[in-house]
């Protein structure tokens, strides 16, 4: 159920000043419990060289470059939560509403391994007893992923091999190059032109974008009119309480680095770019959980970048783990599989809807 309503946020989504913002809110509330022959064209590139080139040093934030360096990418895709259907049919939604054809041209920065990607090429298999997934289908003709971490770029294509059925590929047109949220340029190689794209899609990425101005004026350069730029963030809920404690726990580790949950990304409704080529954003909400170990929720959280190798020490990293087990063994867990110790954890799914004026 969604609605449009006038609300303030949750705290996770309030803009530093803690005023209202945007005028619209969608808002759902679900918990559901989740337990190549054929392509027209496929590889990946920039396969060779340093892990970043000098174009992605000089756009990328330093904690993301050194946070998710080389060795870490791998335990990222692994620990990080997929996302909810729901959210899904949001994007289908979406962009449906203003596609130029019937297979669709996507273009999806930041995409970091590929675990947004792999949802829009092929809907997650059905559960173990036999449930429909939930998932849709989206009609792709062409994705392109930019990507400015070689060692992400890597992760991707092993995903792409192995974690979807090839099948699933055939006929697309599926590429991840190197970029920038400001420079696209590479993507004109494989048949995405300025002014021709169904819509551009970034998944647990936009605040890293240090330089909104120019990459939305990059980004609606590229949109057909009124297709939408889509930006999609998964934040662990402060609810109930004992997860709002873990987050007080580790989030002072975060190294003034540009977090989600900062709202500092907020400030591209602020510039030029945005009053000149977007119409009015458009907020949706959903919360959700998932079924998750103790074990896996410390991969999960030692998988972001200001909590890796790079930036934690051994002590610190000890220290913190330590405080953050000791809080889930005190909680009171809604339990989806007590015998394997598995329980539930709530997700806020949020999404920002930005039209290309037509």
């Amino acid at each position: 159920m969604s609605r449009n309503i006038l609300t303030r946020l949750p705290e996770s989504l309030a803009s530093p000043t803690g005023i209202l913002v945007g005028r619209s809110s969608r808002m759902t509330r679900q918990i559901p419990i989740n337990g190549v022959s054929h392509l027209r064209r496929w590889n990946s590139s920039g396969t060779t060289g340093g892990l970043l080139s000098n174009l992605a040093r000089s756009t990328v934030h330093k904690v993301a470059i050194s946070g998710f360096g080389e060795g870490t990418n791998d335990l990222y895709d692994r620990a990080r939560p997929s996302y909810p259907p729901d959210a899904l049919h949001k994007i289908h939604q979406t962009i449906s509403r203003f596609s130029g054809g019937e297979r669709w041209k996507i273009i999806e920065p930041g995409s970091g391994t590929g675990i947004f990607t792999r949802l829009l090429l092929s809907p997650p298999p059905a559960s173990n007893g036999g449930a429909p997934s939930g998932y849709p289908n989206f009609p792709i003709d062409t994705l392109v992923s930019i990507e400015p971490s070689q060692g992400m770029r890597k992760t991707w294509s092993n995903g792409l091999h192995s974690k979807i059925p090839q099948k699933a590929l055939e006929g697309k047109t599926v590429q991840v190059v190197e970029g920038a949220f400001d420079d696209f340029h590479k993507v004109e190689e494989y048949g995405l032109k300025k002014g021709e794209v169904d819509g551009v899609v970034v998944a647990q990425a936009w605040h890293w974008c240090d330089d909104h101005e120019g990459a939305l004026r990059e980004i609606s350069s590229y949109l057909r009119p009124s297709a939408p730029l889509i930006l999609i963030w998964n934040l662990e809920s402060r609810q109930p309480h004992w997860q709002g404690e873990i987050r007080d726990s580790y989030e002072p580790y975060d190294l003034g680095s540009p977090q989600y949950y900062k709202g500092l990304w907020r400030k591209m409704f602020e510039t030029q770019a945005y009053m000149e080529l977007f119409e009015e954003k458009e907020e949706w909400i959903t919360t959700w959980g998932t079924g998750i170990s103790e074990d896996e929720l410390i991969d999960r959280l030692f998988s972001k970048s200001y909590l890796t190798s790079a930036h934690l020490s051994p002590a610190d990293r000890e220290k913190l783990e330590t405080q953050i087990r000791g809080i889930v063994r005190d909680a009171q867990h809604d339990w989806v599989d007590k015998d394997k110790g598995i329980f539930q954890y709530k997700y806020d799914t949020d999404i920002v809807i930005l039209r290309r004026k037509a």
